[in-house]
């Protein structure tokens, strides 16, 4: 599939600087690797090409401004980057960076070579309506927006790309888990020891113009024993983003760029008998999870929470609008006691102090999902909280998320009244103390 990538330097690379610096460090100094990522491993988006098996990224331009970032310019151009200087045009420090970006997307649906996909990295929602104007043309639209993207920006794009995954998956900041022996490939004969009980792979028709059929039985029972030991090694559901980038190269006669003749990791991987495991593929790019061990993956606008039935329709109409958690009082009240004891004993990090955070929830018996805790520390980021700072104390934290809250809503055209305003921070418990 013939691409075309821009990208929005200062957006992508502050608001990763707001999760960790070391994502944003990444991000900058090894475009190299995660240009990898993306057009080995990540799926392609919904209606591609019949016959595409892969992104050929024949445009990659970043724009950045160049009195601030100058230094990350050499690692762009030996990634085979146009770099385009887009310095202050205001005494605001306001780039021409948007401009410059939907002016190239216009130019390049009048050229004469036909590009199938344009990859946008940004959450700026400026970009919405060049979005739909390609959705118009035809042509198929690929984001990466670091934060809370606008719900309007979010649904112009064809595939959004997780932060989560992409920051695991493309920067190598992979999640590791001790508690999971180490998984090492054997001799061919014997293939990977599976862990616990796996499905026997039962017989699937070739594929025509793949492998032999020796070969294809054995190439399906090692990816199946290879995701079966993933998914029981991970205590989060598993991105098949991630699956999909390391399966050809712990699969022996696994060609990435064909999938055993199958056209794409999808249709391979369907082919697998893997049950008791379920996929998911209605958002991200898909995800497959264990329903005895796993939170099932769902799209933050169809989390069902546990609002009571009795809160104002104002907190149902605020998560729709905001994609917040739908998280009752108590369960926000015990949250919020679980970051500052975790913070009054470790530093802050996103991905190890959510693990540990979800694990005092349970433990008093609150049943939050990482997935709603990441929601949380991540909107706490964004918003400019500082952790470690002295200002970690549960009525903290809820007042910020209350202010966060409110200037999503602000965005997404939900004004509230005091009144409203007073409900929303009752709700998440900024009324502590």
């Amino acid at each position: 599939m013939k691409s075309a990538l821009f990208i929005d330097f200062d957006n992508v690379y502050s608001a990763l600087r707001r999760l960790d610096i070391h994502y944003a460090e990444r991000f900058a100094r090894q475009p190299i690797d995660w240009l990898h990522w993306l057009t080995d491993s990540l799926p392609l988006p919904a209606h591609a090409p019949p016959g595409a098996k892969g992104r050929r990224l024949l445009v990659r331009r970043c724009y950045f401004n160049p009195h601030v970032y100058q230094r990350f310019r050499p690692h762009f151009n030996r990634a085979g980057f146009e770099t385009i200087d887009c310095p202050p045009m205001t005494t605001e420090g306001k780039t021409s960076t948007d401009i410059h970006m939907v002016l190239d997307m216009v130019d390049l649906l009048q050229h004469e070579t036909r590009f199938d996909e344009f990859i946008v990295f940004s959450a700026d929602a400026d970009f919405t309506p060049v979005l739909r104007k390609l959705r118009r043309s035809d042509r198929r639209t690929t984001v990466l927006a670091v934060g809370f993207p606008s719900a309007a920006y979010q649904a112009s794009a064809d595939l959004l790309i997780d932060t989560d995954v992409f920051v695991r998956d493309a920067l190598g900041e992979a999640e590791e888990h001790s508690e999971a022996p180490p998984f090492a490939p054997a001799a061919r004969s014997g293939g990977y020891q599976p862990m616990g009980h796996w499905t026997p792979v039962e017989t699937t028709p070739l594929p025509a113009s793949a492998v032999d059929p020796v070969e294809w039985n054995d190439i399906r029972t090692l990816a199946t024993q290879i995701i079966r030991h993933e998914v029981a090694a991970s205590d989060l559901a598993v991105p098949l983003a991630r699956m999909a980038s390391r399966l050809p190269a712990q699969v022996p006669g696994l060609d990435g760029s064909s999938w055993a003749g199958l056209g794409s990791f999808r249709r391979f991987i369907e082919t697998l008998v893997l049950s008791p495991l379920l996929l998911d593929w209605s958002h991200s790019g898909g995800y497959l999870y264990d329903p005895q061990r796993h939170d099932r993956p769902v799209s933050p606008a169809g989390r069902d929470g546990t609002l009571d039935s009795a809160d104002p329709p104002l907190l149902r109409q605020v998560c729709d609008a905001t994609e917040a958690p739908r998280l009752g009082r108590l369960e926000f009240r015990r949250l919020w006691q679980a970051i500052a004891t975790d913070l009054a004993e470790q530093p802050f990090h996103l991905r190890d102090t959510g693990k540990r955070v979800r694990d005092l929830c349970r433990l008093a018996q609150c049943d939050i999902s990482r997935e709603d805790v990441n929601w949380v520390l991540r909107g706490l980021l964004m918003g400019g909280h500082q952790f470690g700072q002295g200002q970690d104390t549960p009525q903290d934290l809820a007042w910020q998320m209350a202010h966060n809250l409110e200037k999503l809503c602000a965005r997404e055209e939900l004004w509230l009244d005091e009144s409203q305003r007073a409900a929303l921070r009752d709700w998440v418990g900024a009324d502590l103390g």
